[in-house]
């Protein structure tokens, strides 16, 4: 069985996660760990994970992770560092990411670069992860049982009343006075969420065609009363929900389309949306498909089941990453499989 030399980049909510996975497959090596800031530089990869210690520091020194020569490095940033990332193929190391990256066609510079520096090093990247990234391939792989295609439609719906980073909301505009019900978002203006827009190009890939055109919107839905969670008080006539939604046309009409809806109460929302729990797939064609799938036990924080299986995408590519032609390839490059390593007795 051949074994490959790992490099975890970052060990936050999903680096924690990835590095743990990689430390229970067997395939697997963890030469090296990069994480930020002092209370972990230096500790024992194990530790950083709550294992016995492996004999791998942590460490923030880039030049001697590149130096250990890995045969992948996962990496896992708050935002990918483009320059850096460049610098890995260039000397010859792989790179998965489940940073905000899928096609590419959102990215055409860095793109072009990243194919340039896969080609001299002969290297290859991979952007991937759960959502966007597996939910997606799952969707268009779906039309693979149709002889004729209308429309797709994925359409993400989650309980997020079990996720208490209340951070993370307050950005979000939970909790505050909705400015506007609808807000229109340009691909062309945006830094981040780019990755979204980039599913709907990949869908339309795995269909044979391209799309004509893409836009987007954010739809806030207000409490009707007031909402006490446990770890935070929403008031009545503020945000308790949030719907993004975005399109790909074609021939003048939405043909693929993309929804992440969260939500922080059951029945005391307006607009009150009615998506089952779950990612959904509503296929219209011949035949007509629909189909919900679920993650997690009930009541159970899907947040943190999504992110370990965000970490499961990227891990689970490595084999395949490591055996692939230089350059970038995206999820739909990789061959169809399981969780190999993931069965247990």
């Amino acid at each position: 069985m051949e074994r490959y030399r790992v490099v975890q980049w970052s060990t936050g909510n999903i680096g924690k996660k990835a590095l743990g996975i990689l430390l229970d497959r067997d395939v697997f090596d963890v030469v090296g760990v990069h994480a930020f800031g002092p209370d972990k530089v230096g500790q024992d990869a194990g530790a950083l994970v709550g294992r016995a210690p492996i004999g791998v520091a942590a460490t923030d020194d880039v030049d001697a992770l590149i130096e250990l020569a890995p045969d992948c490095v996962n990496y896992m940033p708050r935002a990918i560092d483009f320059d850096l990332v460049e610098r890995l193929l260039r000397s010859g190391i792989n790179v998965v990411t489940t940073g905000d990256f899928v096609t590419g066609s959102h990215h055409p510079a860095e793109l072009a670069a990243l194919e340039a520096a896969g080609r001299e090093g002969g290297a290859t990247f991979l952007g991937t992860g759960f959502e966007p990234g597996f939910a997606n391939v799952a969707a268009g792989f779906l039309t693979g049982a149709c002889s004729q295609v209308r429309s797709v439609k994925l359409v993400e719906t989650l309980d997020c009343t079990t996720y208490p980073v209340q951070d993370v909301w307050k950005v979000l505009g939970f909790g505050k006075p909705p400015r506007q019900r609808i807000t229109q978002i340009d691909p062309e203006t945006q830094r981040y969420g780019l990755g979204y827009f980039e599913t709907l190009d990949m869908i339309a890939t795995m269909l044979g065609t391209e799309l004509d055109s893409k836009d987007a919107f954010v739809e806030s839905a207000v409490l009707t009363q007031d909402v006490n969670l446990g770890w935070v008080d929403y008031a009545a006539g503020t945000v308790g929900g949030q719907r993004r939604t975005y399109r790909g046309h074609r021939s003048g009409r939405p043909v693929i389309e993309l929804a992440i809806c969260w939500t922080m109460s059951d029945d005391a929302l307006d607009p009150q949306w009615t998506d089952p729990k779950g990612f959904s797939v509503v296929i219209e064609g011949e035949p007509r498909v629909d189909a919900t799938i679920r993650f997690g036990e009930p009541g159970q924080d899907i947040m943190t089941v999504l992110m370990a299986s965000t970490a499961v995408a990227a891990v689970n590519a490595i084999p395949f990453l490591c055996d692939a032609k230089p350059g970038v390839i995206t999820p739909i490059d990789l061959p169809i499989t399981g969780s190999p390593g993931a069965l247990t007795a």
